[in-house]
């Protein structure tokens, strides 16, 4: 009786002594660093200068994405081709034709599936020949936000607001939707924000961007928070819990979260030209624990181009980042 009643107690104890010390290194972690640099999360950092295009420096550079030897960028709402050395190939869109808010590499059909400013389609060729063009409902209430091609199916965030009348007040429904790469509609699933102590921003104000989680290659939102503080409780709550991101809810819903989900680092950047000094850089290393919460953004060690405050993701699953100064790109290959 007294063994049982001692190894009882000495079971108690360890469990308890366990629980404080995650609890203890939790409070620790509490505060994250206000201070980091590119090196602390970086595995390599490769600067691509770019040609001019057609005499033209580029700037504004945003949606950079990689296929092969071929480097596509949006600027000023064009899209344009480089070759992955910097070497200017070809503009593929031309403004007075469709003003450009996303596009998606079609690989398989080796074309570029472009999003105009509301819900026009284009279809290029990658010498810039327009395929095809269609608008996807025609409804002035209709909006498509962004757009991401994952698996050879197009994800969209969209948004359609409708006049209830049993209310007599517009709501704002907002939704991710699966088509195949003709833009048929396969599956439409509610945006809700996800179920955490201070939920995602939602509003229809925030175009919400579309990733898919590395870890289950199911998509999810995205939408970085105006104010940060909470994000690291967040980290760890979703840490400890061992959530998974980006499953689809039975009802038929898909997650919003604060964060963006890569292999080791969870990353959350707002950007804000008009007010940089409302701007962060907020990045959790889910291997150690170690978290970065910094205004103005990493400094570049690499480069030296100053604070980078406008992280951007590569991928789809958030494991390659870039980060652009007129007439350049930098490529980020994060940590394993």
């Amino acid at each position: 009786m007294k063994r049982a009643f001692l190894a009882l107690t000495l079971f108690m104890i360890a469990l308890y002594g366990r629980l404080g010390y995650e609890l203890f290194t939790d409070d620790l972690l509490l505060k994250s660093s206000f201070q980091g640099s590119l090196s602390d999360i970086a595995e390599t950092v490769t600067a691509i200068p770019l040609q001019p295009a057609a005499g033209e420096a580029i700037s504004d550079i945003n949606c950079l994405r990689q296929e092969k030897d071929n480097l596509f960028l949006v600027s000023n709402r064009s899209l344009y081709r480089f070759h992955a050395s910097g070497a200017f190939i070809c503009r593929i869109t031309n403004p007075e034709v469709i003003q450009v808010a996303g596009y998606v590499i079609d690989q398989a059909a080796q074309r570029l599936i472009v999003l105009g400013n509301e819900d026009d389609i284009h279809y290029y060729s990658f010498t810039g020949e327009l395929l095809d063009r269609k608008k996807i409902t025609g409804d002035e209430f209709h909006r498509i936000h962004s757009i991401l091609m994952h698996d050879n199916y197009i994800w969209t965030t969209e948004e359609n607001v409708r006049f209830d009348l049993s209310t007599g007040q517009f709501r704002v429904e907002q939704q991710a939707v699966k088509y195949d790469s003709s833009f048929q509609k396969i599956e439409a699933y509610e945006l809700s924000p996800a179920d955490l102590p201070h939920k995602p921003f939602c509003s229809s104000f925030l175009q919400l961007e579309l990733a898919i989680a590395a870890d289950t290659g199911q998509a999810y939102a995205y939408s970085p928070p105006f104010t940060p503080g909470y994000l690291l409780q967040d980290s760890l709550l979703l840490r400890r819990r061992q959530l998974t991101p980006g499953q689809a809810a039975d009802a038929g819903g898909v997650s919003v979260y604060p964060l963006r989900f890569g292999g080791r680092y969870w990353l959350s950047c707002y950007h804000n030209p008009a007010a940089p000094a409302q701007g962060y850089t907020f990045c959790f290393d889910r291997d150690s624990g170690k978290s970065w919460q910094i205004a103005g953004g990493f400094d570049d060690d690499f480069y030296h181009t100053g604070r980078v405050s406008n992280l951007q993701a590569l991928d789809a699953c958030g494991n390659s980042y870039y980060y652009s100064q007129p007439g350049a790109v930098f490529i980020i290959r994060l940590k394993g």
